[in-house]
């Protein structure tokens, strides 16, 4: 199959450009955090190549693009800094969301700001006492799912609760989607409605800036809701329907998020094979060694087969592939990018020796990077258990 079109190759390479003349050089020493201001900025610069737009159809402004355009740019993005670029990402494919559940009205008055980079977006689902894997409870009864809860009031809805420190983008988002309860006596597979929830409502609030293992330049904090009101017409989609919805109509964030971590990968790997071809031991490089060559040809490897992985998985969202197949392919590709990084950032790390786990060196931020890869949208355990609960599905070949 043909990944790339010169349109497609054109794209990538002015996001590659972006990221080397942008992004790079506003990323502060040592892995510090990105200030507000800075990450602000640089959503505003992404935008001027229609980047937050990207997935949306060109009626609203975006650029009509495709699930292959997504993961070409999130790799040259993560390839760079996989904390920016996972930010991004969440403001690109969210709009999915409203694309397929909202109204002609939310649609008109929401998207285009987004296209235009004028709305960047935050996710307000996870929670600090509710694990995740609740999603695949096969048995789930009314006390599952999330606590915060969204009651009805006239022709409003009042939202109580709040959500874990690592939002993304919790601090510099201008509007939420905010997951939330709307029945007590359904489980939360059944009971959990989306709601636009703009960030300057009273009521919500954040708390201070999460430090994270990885993903520094992004933003991450807890989110509060105390007694949030927000019209009736800002819920998206059906009443407790939003868990089944974010599902079936938000794919293009897990690919999207593991083209990033395949440009972790690949990052490693540009690293380790410039490294060991400047630096020597016993008079040669050290790529001139033979364990040395065996880990680079690893790396090349891995890097690949994760890219290919990937982008079977973009192909498959952009020609409209069964759900069954989808329920594969999308794990599949997230759990083995995920596990691209890792592999390739630590034998990056061993390879350079003690500047390997030198802070602001390169190996060691790729690291913490890739490991916090399996601390957004699933672990690897639970990508495989969906697999699993899928495979019944598929036709043994």
């Amino acid at each position: 199959m043909r990944w790339t079109t010169p349109e497609r190759e054109a794209l990538r390479e002015a996001v590659a450009g972006f990221a080397r003349d942008r992004v790079a050089p506003a990323l502060p020493p040592d892995d510090e955090e990105l200030p507000p201001a800075a990450g602000r900025d640089l959503l505003k610069a992404a935008a001027e190549l229609g980047l937050p737009g990207l997935l949306i159809p060109e009626e609203y402004g975006g650029g009509g693009g495709t699930q292959l355009d997504n993961v070409t740019i999130a790799e040259e993005l993560g390839a760079v800094d996989a904390g920016f670029a996972a930010g991004l990402n969440l403001t690109m494919t969210v709009p999915g969301l409203i694309l397929a559940a909202g109204t002609p009205e939310q649609r008109e008055r929401w998207l285009p700001g987004i296209a235009a980079g004028q709305t960047v977006l935050a996710g307000a689902m996870n929670e600090p006492s509710v694990a995740g894997s609740e999603l695949f409870d096969p048995g789930p009864g009314p006390d599952s799912g999330y606590r915060t809860r969204a009651v009805r009031d006239g022709d409003d809805y009042v939202i109580n609760g709040a959500k874990a420190q690592w939002v993304t983008n919790a601090g510099v988002a201008d509007a939420y989607v905010v997951f939330a309860r709307t029945a007590a006596d359904r489980p939360g597979i059944a009971s959990t409605s989306a709601f636009w929830v703009p960030a300057d409502t009273p009521g919500l609030t954040c708390g201070p800036r999460s430090r994270l293992l990885g993903l520094r330049t992004g933003f991450h904090a807890e989110v509060f809701f105390d007694d949030v009101r927000v019209p009736a017409a800002s819920r998206i989609g059906p009443e407790g329907q939003a868990m089944r919805l974010l599902m079936t109509t938000t794919p293009g964030m897990a690919v999207g998020l593991a083209a990033i971590f395949v440009g972790v990968a690949r990052a490693a790997e540009d690293l380790a094979r410039s490294h060991t071809a400047e630096r020597r031991s016993w008079g040669r490089p050290l790529r001139d060694h033979q364990a040395v060559a065996l880990d680079l040809a690893e790396m090349t490897v891995t890097v690949r087969t994760a890219r290919l992985l990937v982008r079977s998985a973009a192909a498959a969202l952009d020609d409209g592939a069964g759900a069954a197949d989808l329920a594969v392919l999308v794990p599949a590709a997230k759990a083995r990018a995920v596990d691209a990084a890792i592999d390739c950032a630590q034998r990056a790390v061993r390879l350079h020796g003690a500047t390997g786990v030198t802070t602001g060196a390169g190996p060691e931020k790729l690291l913490r990077d890739a490991w916090t890869g399996y601390s957004c949208d699933f672990t690897r355990e639970m990508l495989y258990l969906g697999i699993a609960r899928a495979l019944p599905a598929q036709p043994a070949r």
